[in-house]
């Protein structure tokens, strides 16, 4: 008897391992032009599994605007191309993730909105190969000490930013384009970390701000064509440092946007490694306003500037 109970006590073990594993991995796929949609698959989920892995594979429009709520290891993907489209009538961001870690989104095109993806509440979110356009806001937002992943986006023709990143919260973004905005192609707030490989800022109202003592780590990529016909402050910049900011160009291309290719303020700071700045319409290329800012290796971009550098600064150190 004891021998048949230690069997069945076996046996009722590994149920339960397979039903916990089966529970750790659900797969959902949602046809929107059949129907279904997103949010129930992420209410489906959220209650069955809501620390994953999940996976929702979308095809058709969808219009609908999504809350990913302290769901963890979601992953949100499209089959040969999906598009969400703002249904609240610019109330409300499309996709607003929320205190969820390692949140994915994959593929999709995201059309209007408040905002395109909002990554807030200490969120984890990865951003790959998607096309974010035609909000009334901000395309991307990463705020309360969010960490957000971008890769091979499209961030365009948005009414305000392209992208914001506040209150010590840290972007980073590979081979996106940043393009169109109503205001600054990125902006960065109060603390906020943001770092690019081979990105590029084109034909916003500003390439890329920087203030409140945030720092920018731009490596590749353009920041060019940012122009506008407003007075408002900073139209037409390239980059924009201030109030403490500090920034590291490495091999970038700042060129002809309608007023400087870069301007320095209050204390903040630009250090220069194979980058050129040149052809900036407003005449000045790197210019640095007064009540202290500072740069280094300014004469290598090879641009006006009325920056002015100790002696030794002009001794660019190895990179090695």
């Amino acid at each position: 008897m004891r021998q048949r109970e230690k069997v069945f006590a076996f046996f009722v073990l590994m149920a339960i391992g397979a039903a916990s594993q089966s529970v750790q991995a659900m797969n959902v796929s949602v046809n929107c032009d059949k129907k279904g949609t997103i949010t129930k698959a992420l209410k489906l989920l959220a209650s069955a599994n809501p620390l994953g892995p999940n996976k929702v594979t979308v095809s058709g429009g969808c219009n609908e605007n999504l809350v990913i709520q302290s769901m963890d290891r979601l992953t949100l993907t499209t089959a040969n191309g999906a598009s969400i489209t703002d249904s609240s009538g610019g109330s409300l961001a499309v996709v607003d993730i929320e205190d969820s870690h390692s949140v994915t989104l994959r593929g999709f095109t995201i059309n209007g909105g408040s905002g395109g993806v909002l990554c807030n509440t200490t969120s984890v979110c990865y951003l790959t190969g998607n096309t974010i356009q035609d909000g009334g806001g901000t395309g991307v937002g990463v705020f309360g000490d969010s960490h957000a992943v971008l890769e091979s986006n499209v961030i365009q023709n948005n009414g305000g930013r392209g992208a914001s990143v506040n209150d010590r919260s840290r972007m980073v973004s590979s081979n996106d384009v940043f393009q169109g905005n109503g205001a600054q192609g990125v902006a960065v707030i109060s603390g906020a970390y943001f770092a690019t490989f081979n990105s590029s800022f084109l034909n916003n109202v500003v390439g890329v701000e920087a203030f409140l003592n945030s720092t920018l780590r731009l490596n590749g990529g353009t920041i060019s064509g940012n122009v506008c016909a407003s007075p408002a402050p900073f139209c037409g910049y390239g980059v924009v440092l201030l109030g403490g900011a500090q920034s590291s160009f490495a091999n970038m291309t700042i060129n002809a946007n309608g007023a400087s290719g870069i301007h320095l303020e209050d204390g903040s700071f630009a250090v220069f490694f194979g980058t050129t700045v040149t052809g900036n319409l407003s005449g000045t290329d790197v210019e640095c306003a007064p009540q202290f800012p500072i740069t280094r290796f300014v004469a290598g971009t090879g641009g006006i500037t009325n920056c002015v550098e100790p002696a030794a600064a002009a001794l660019r150190p190895s990179l090695k």
